[in-house]
């Protein structure tokens, strides 16, 4: 059986689906921990560290088959190998804790033991769309942010001088 990496469109934007079963008993303790990282993610008191992995288009945890599964979907820019690297380095604590209610989680250190739960509970999409998949989420946020300097613009709130700037700048968005 081939090794599976997930569906890869246009300019290496890859899909990721992964089911893995639930630790018994588990699956409201772990809700209530997701929708509490959701609810405070809303109202502003946390930052998501997904955030920083400037390669997720989208990513989501969802509990599933009366709470013996959990699914975990995303779409990122680039390979799965270096995905999972940079995700389990920027976001370890919260790896680890989701994916230490699901059977066999191994950690996110060392990486390898890692991407290899990841690859064994992976399945490949048959079909995937992206609206965006010829862009990466830099050059998405590239976009979304020159749209943004140019209406500032145009309206009187920039000067010809801090629209160059700004248009100019190598990392234009806030990270």
């Amino acid at each position: 059986m081939p090794d599976p990496i997930g569906v890869q469109l246009a300019n290496n934007v890859t899909e990721l689906t992964v089911i893995v079963p639930l630790k018994r008993g588990k699956a409201d303790q772990l809700r209530g921990i997701l929708e509490g990282r959701m609810n405070a993610y809303r109202q502003g008191k946390i930052k998501s560290p997904i955030e920083q992995i400037q390669t997720i288009h989208y990513a989501r945890w969802v509990i599933i088959a009366g709470g013996e599964l959990l699914l975990f979907t995303s779409n990122f820019d680039g390979d799965l190998g270096g995905y999972l690297e940079d995700f389990a380095e920027r976001d370890e604590a919260a790896l680890n804790l989701i994916f230490g209610f699901c059977e066999g989680w191994p950690g996110t250190r060392p990486a390898g033991p890692f991407i290899e739960y990841v690859k064994k509970y992976q399945l490949s999409a048959s079909f995937y769309y992206g609206a965006y998949a010829k862009y990466t989420v830099k050059e998405v946020k590239r976009a979304l942010y020159w749209k943004q300097q140019t209406e500032e613009f145009l309206r009187g709130g920039l000067t010809e001088a801090q629209y160059r700037h700004a248009l100019a700048a190598p990392t234009p968005w806030p990270l």
